[in-house]
């Protein structure tokens, strides 16, 4: 330990470096220092110092001091100060001290690292030097202006300069008129002055203006300006009076740019001798046609070849008329600038004879307006008509075409929505059945809401465009809610529908999830229009290879055998309104539009949507879209490797996806076609000692069903090998019977890779959460306990939102608008509140102004508490707008539970 603390001193006096330990007390005693400090400060080391004796000036020691004993009393643990400090050879320097507060026990002790900054004062000092001088060079030529001049503070109106003139004019002298009001001294006035210009003043730009002063009866042109003058805000004001030359010519040159500005093109003065030259002209005339004066009059002669031959012809009929009535015209002329460039002038001729003219030759005065631009943009407008009228056709089509498919869209989810209504009402005492039809009732009604948040967002209708929404989607959970909104129609149909899973790397992706959905339910919900009674329905899942190592390529193909289209058709399937020529559907309700909209989505996936279709035979529709992979490990249960599995199902295609999937979980998977195939290879595996760690079977099979092939494996085995039924259909009807038959889990198709390692997960373990913590942390997330400043103007909103959080263990305060919100808010402890939840259209204060205010508080938790809008407008502009306005996140309306509470522990 010795020799460690014998380096750190070695190392820190050969660094350069100054530094120093000191006591707190009256003087700063150095109880240690590197050789550098010494060094730099000219010291002896054999003697004793303090930091007191070190300074110039004992005011600049004792403010340090003070500084120092502040620190320690807020417990703070770093200060930094720059100061001066003498040398031994009785010169200064300027140091930074960097002070680290050390507390012990026994004493307090600081240590100081010193930096050299002679260079940056030095700097500091040219710099106000340099500042100085400019302003003494500013006040000079103030002093040296012949009208008036002064400086006054634009938030307190005191005067803090004036030149001599100004002085003159007031008839004050400096001691009389500095420091006070300006309004007093200039205007006689007692408070300022309603017409005062500070409110207008810009650092960039002038502000002109002309003024009766009564106190001093005579009226200025006045110029006023906003400019820095030591640290104020400043108004400087320069004025001549009436009396002054300046002022009048001032006022000349008003009068004349008023002439000139009346004339607002080129003026001219043509011959009427011979109809062509031009004896007069002004500048605007020269930039007019492209020509300076000596292009003019050595290029053209001075004559009016600018103009086109065909307009110069009309124009001279024109002129012509006019020497006989005396009358003015106006008319419009194509001519060429220098450069070739066509443009469109509007002439004015007005005839002025011999007799009448100054110099005795007859002449007309014209002025030449350039109107290209007006034209052009007249052409503009007619376009621009023409285009919107068609752009409102399309839109109104759009429009209809869109509303169309919702009327076709809507009605599935609707469809499962009061069929799983009128189910559970059906059994409305069995708690297991209820539970599952709101599920159902649920995942049907976040669809619909999304349909309907399509038919609210006219924009995009009106553009043809919609946006894509990334998010991390699960598969197989999207894929069970299709299949759980399709169920009620197929059902009804009372068709067979079949999902199967083939080789699937990666179950989850980032793309829309709602889009994707929707591609999905528009191909199911044709096949089943147009797929007859009884009929087979199939979707088909595969993960293709990628050349991209974070890209999927997924494929989905759509089966039927439904009433197929002809050749001549499939070249239209696409197209909105198409719909094939068939008596056969006729009757089937839709406006063709289901397919344009399922490929424009597709397209917009980077993806590619065939088809082909036989007459009498049916329909295959393949999807593949390319999606981003959530790379996360595979999971996988080391207890399973190597364990045997049976599948026991009447679809062949389906024992091959199984095994094949089990096999990738490093399992040994076998299949069967039927009950008894199972019980055979069921009873003998036993009898050979290989018994099989799983029997999966399905639940609907010919001859021999899966609750019949259940009891009789269990009739027959003695040893309790775990049997997972596995079924396309509602479940719960069955889940009792089978249980009591010996059915040990329950899977629903399809049977993705997922789904078949947890159920079987649940036969490796035997941990179940008995304890009251366990259950308490699975029925609480992680906002548990958390205190939420919920805002909410709607009563029953506010009740639902309450309500809803409370069942999370959270702690629910409420506000009806946003100035309620913001004065609890404000009243609180810090950190009292964890989040807020803001609803955004509010009386009093909406939500937008309540976060805002809340930002701009003076407190330390305003910078870090989450604000969440919680809000029916889901649009991309309002989620903009929120995040502008302070929010962090939003949340749609109607609340979602499950997304609110994702959202608040991202945050939390």
């Amino acid at each position: 330990m010795r020799e460690g603390i014998q380096g750190s001193s070695f190392e820190l006096n050969h660094i350069c470096i100054a530094m120093s330990k000191n006591l707190l007390d009256e003087s700063l005693s150095i109880i240690w220092a590197n050789d550098y400090f010494y060094q730099l400060l000219g010291l002896k080391r054999e003697e004793k110092y303090n930091l007191k004796d070190l300074y110039n000036h004992l005011e600049d020691y004792e403010k340090m001091k003070a500084s120092l004993m502040d620190a320690v009393k807020n417990n703070k643990q770093m200060l930094e100060y720059d100061t001066c400090l003498s040398i031994n050879n009785g010169q200064s320097i300027w140091m930074r001290m960097t002070v680290t507060i050390i507390k012990t026990q026994e004493k307090v002790e600081i240590s100081i690292v010193y930096t050299q900054i002679d260079d940056i004062m030095h700097e500091k000092e040219t710099l106000y030097q340099l500042k100085e001088e400019r302003k003494r060079n500013f006040e000079w030529l103030m002093s040296e202006y012949e009208g008036n001049v002064y400086l006054s503070d634009m938030d307190t109106y005191e005067l803090l300069y004036l030149n001599k003139t100004a002085y003159e004019t007031l008839k004050a002298t400096k001691e009389q008129v500095i420091g006070r009001k300006c309004y007093e001294v200039i205007q006689g006035r007692t408070s300022p002055c309603p017409f005062c210009t500070n409110h207008i003043l810009k650092e960039d730009e002038s502000y002109n203006w002309e003024f009766y002063n009564p106190t001093l009866e005579r009226t200025f042109m006045i110029k006023n300006r906003q400019i820095n003058w030591e640290g104020h805000r400043t108004r400087i004001e320069l004025s001549h009076d009436m009396y002054s030359a300046e002022y009048k010519l001032s006022k000349k040159d008003q009068e004349r740019e008023a002439i000139l500005k009346s004339i607002p093109g080129g003026l001219a003065r043509l011959d009427t001798r011979d109809f062509s030259t031009i004896l007069w002209y002004n500048e605007k005339f020269l930039e007019l046609i492209g020509y300076t004066a000596e292009q003019f009059e050595n290029e053209l002669q001075s004559q009016c070849r600018y103009i086109q031959e065909d307009d110069l012809k009309r124009a001279l009929v024109i002129a012509q008329t006019l020497t006989k009535t005396g009358d003015n015209a106006v008319f419009e002329v194509k001519m060429n600038r220098r450069d070739g460039e066509e443009r469109i002038l509007t002439v004015t001729l007005c005839y002025l004879s011999a007799e009448d003219s100054w110099d005795g030759i007859p002449s007309y005065y014209s002025v030449g307006l350039d109107v290209t631009e007006a034209r052009r943009e007249e052409e503009r407008q007619r376009q621009a008509l023409e285009d919107a009228y068609q752009i409102a056709k399309i839109a109104n089509s759009a429009k209809t075409d869109f509303l169309s498919s919702m009327s076709h869209d809507i009605r599935t989810p609707m469809n499962a929505i009061v069929g799983m209504a009128s189910i559970a009402q059906a059994h409305i005492n069995f708690p297991e059945k209820v539970s599952d039809c709101l599920h159902k009732i649920k995942i049907s009604s976040r669809h619909l809401l999304s349909l309907i948040n399509e038919v609210l967002d006219m924009s995009k209708i009106e553009s043809g465009k919609i946006d894509l929404m990334l998010e991390d989607v699960n598969l197989p959970e999207l894929i069970d809610d299709v299949s759980d909104m399709c169920r009620a129609l197929i059902d009804e149909k009372q068709q067979d529908f079949s999902i199967v899973i083939g080789r699937i790397k990666h179950e989850k992706v980032v793309a829309d999830g709602d889009r994707l959905k929707q591609i999905f339910m528009n191909l199911i919900s044709n096949a089943v229009k147009y797929t007859p009674r009884g009929g087979q329905i199939s979707l088909v899942i595969n993960e293709l290879d990628s050349l991209i190592l974070d890209k999927g390529r997924f494929e989905f193909k759509f089966y039927d055998n439904g009433i197929g289209m002809s050749e001549d058709f499939l070249p239209h399937i696409f197209e909105p309104f198409s719909r094939a020529e068939d008596t056969r559907i006729n009757k089937i309700q839709g406006t063709g539009l289901g397919m344009a909209i399922t490929e424009n989505i597709v397209n917009m996936m980077n993806g590619t949507i065939e088809v082909e279709s036989q007459l009498g035979k049916g329909t295959i529709f393949t999807v593949s879209i390319p999606l981003q992979l959530q790379l996360e490990e595979e999971e996988n249960e080391e207890k399973l490797v190597g364990q045997s599995v049976l599948v026991v199902d009447d679809d062949q295609i389906v024992c091959e996806s199984a095994v094949m999937l089990i096999n990738e979980l490093g399992m040994r998977g076998e299949w069967v076609l039927s009950g008894m195939e199972a019980l055979e290879r069921v009873t003998h595996a036993h009898n050979i000692d290989k018994g099989y760690f799983a029997v999966i079977i399905d639940w609907k099979m010919p001859d021999m069903d899966g609750l019949e092939t259940v009891k009789a494996i269990r009739e027959k085995m003695d040893e309790n090998v775990p049997i997972i039924i596995v079924s396309a259909y509602d479940l719960s009807d069955i889940e009792e019977e089978f249980t009591r038959a010996g059915a040990d889990a329950f899977i629903t198709k399809p049977l993705f890779k997922s789904k078949i390692l947890h159920v079987l997960s649940l036969f490796c373990t035997n941990e179940i959460l008995n304890s009251k913590e366990d259950i308490l942390r699975e029925h609480y997330s992680d906002i548990c306990g958390s205190r939420i400043l919920l805002v909410e103007d709607n009563e029953l909103n506010r009740e639902i939102a309450e309500e809803l959080l409370s069942m999370k263990g959270v702690l629910v305060e409420s506000a009806a608008n946003g100035e309620e919100a913001l004065k609890m808010y404000n009243t609180s402890p810090e950190y009292y509140y964890t989040a807020i939840l803001m609803d955004i259209q509010m009386p009093v204060m909406n939500g937008y102004e309540a976060t805002k205010h809340i930002r701009q508080l003076k407190r330390e938790d305003v910078k870090s508490i989450p604000i969440i809008a919680l809000t029916a407008n889901v649009f991309f502009d309002d989620i903009i707008q929120a995040q502008r306005a302070g929010m962090n996140d939003h949340i749609a309306k109607p609340i979602d539970i499950d997304n609110l509470t994702s959202i608040l522990e991202k945050y939390i």
